[in-house]
């Protein structure tokens, strides 16, 4: 088993992997006017307001996305999350 350190130096000294595609919700809110863009975002940032609403309002609206994105890009920034920036 390695340790500690060793991984460390061996996270500096690989390359990163390739970055995947944007995340949906990055993407719709990159296609929207700010105000909106805004207003999505302070309900992602909503706990009490469910992913899979947001997911509904969001597809009723025309642009498709499902629950499990939504979950995904309201924990980005973490281990589990998407990769837009918090």
């Amino acid at each position: 088993m390695e340790g500690l350190g060793t991984a460390l130096t061996r996270l500096l000294d690989e390359p990163d992997r390739p970055k995947g595609p944007q995340c949906t919700v990055g993407a719709i809110l990159d296609t929207l006017d700010a105000a909106t863009a805004a207003k999505v975002q302070t309900v992602l940032d909503t706990p009490s307001v469910s992913s899979t609403r947001i997911a509904d309002t969001l597809t009723e609206a025309g642009h498709r996305v499902q629950a499990p994105a939504v979950a995904r890009h309201r924990r980005r920034g973490t281990s589990n999350g998407c990769r837009c920036p918090r």
